[in-house]
């Protein structure tokens, strides 16, 4: 395959796969928003601090007067200056579509086409600043109608192992950065006056990777941080854990085959290998007493080490 190619299909499933994620990140704080003016009292910035710092921005300056909310929202849904921004990402990942059209299938280019349509739409822009939920929601949905349309109208062949493996490396990275920050912000809240407002926060963390409903079932109690966390570092069957999609883009690595390691996978798959091994043998108990930020902060390096020798390895620009 064509390194053109390889590397349109990677960052399509990427950008499509981040622009979910920021949308479904918004909405879960847009309701927690709503969940917190039952609990306490005052401004609640320190989801959308987190937001800003799950996806590396600077938060507004000093002298911006409009609520944090409604620059944050502004900032990642139309702002084109924004790289992460939805509009960003879903101009990114039709621009890689459109450059292969005979790569993918035309139901693929038709859901991503009228998603990208849809968002550039006044009069859906404009009832998207009376009810976010609903754009949150077509972004989510769109990107998921595109994965399944991918799934089956595309053979399972090399370009869609390259889909594959673009989709679980951003899944991945984007679980590690929320599980940094919330845990590095949310640990801070142990007092008992605290508890209700640690649950809400701890259950928006599940939310903002489609785990809520998986973790109840798995988990019939209270929201409890270090199962959550657990849930999403080291569940093996869990789509949005970690473990999970490094095993999915080690596989994709494996399937495509090449680089000069001598092993299938090439370097990045030697990598993700390192990775898995760590959270298939960790124990979550002397992970969180001999430090979960450190842990956190070593297999995202590894992630974005596996980023770099994917680009290496397959000559992808």
């Amino acid at each position: 395959m064509l390194s053109r190619v390889a590397d349109a299909l990677f960052w399509m499933s990427r950008y499509s796969e981040r622009a979910e994620h920021v949308a479904r990140m918004l909405e879960v704080n847009f309701h927690l928003d709503l969940d917190l003016h039952g609990v306490v009292a005052g401004p609640h910035e320190l989801q959308w601090l987190a937001l800003l710092e799950v996806l590396q921005l600077a938060p507004p300056s000093e002298e911006e007067d409009r609520p944090l909310p409604v620059v944050v929202s502004e900032k990642l849904t139309f702002d084109m200056r924004t790289p992460t921004s939805i509009m960003s990402c879903i101009t990114r990942a039709r621009n890689n579509a459109r450059s292969i059209r005979g790569s993918i299938s035309s139901d693929m280019w038709r859901e991503l086409n009228k998603l990208y349509w849809q968002l550039n739409d006044p009069e859906f822009r404009g009832h998207a600043q009376e009810s976010p939920h609903n754009l949150y929601h077509a972004v989510q949905i769109g990107s998921q109608l595109f994965q399944g349309v991918c799934d089956a109208t595309l053979t399972h062949d090399e370009g869609w192992q390259f889909i594959q493996l673009g989709k679980y490396l951003e899944r991945a990275e984007k679980t590690l950065r929320v599980l940094d920050v919330r845990f590095r912000q949310l640990r801070l809240l142990v007092e008992p006056a605290e508890l209700s407002l640690a649950n809400l926060h701890w259950a928006s963390v599940l939310k903002a990777c489609v785990a809520y409903q998986a973790y109840q079932r798995l988990y019939i109690s209270r929201v409890e941080p270090e199962r959550v966390i657990e849930f999403l570092l080291f569940n093996p069957e869990f789509p949005h854990s970690v473990r999970f999609c490094l095993e999915g883009a080690a596989k994709a690595l494996d399937d495509i085959g090449g680089g000069d390691t001598g092993r299938r996978g090439g370097r990045a798959g030697h990598i993700l290998g390192r990775a898995i091994s760590e959270l298939e043998y960790a124990d979550p108990d002397e992970v969180f007493e001999q430090g979960l930020p450190e842990f956190l902060a070593s297999t995202s390096q590894r992630c974005a080490q596996a980023s770099v020798a994917v680009n290496l390895q397959y000559a992808l620009v």
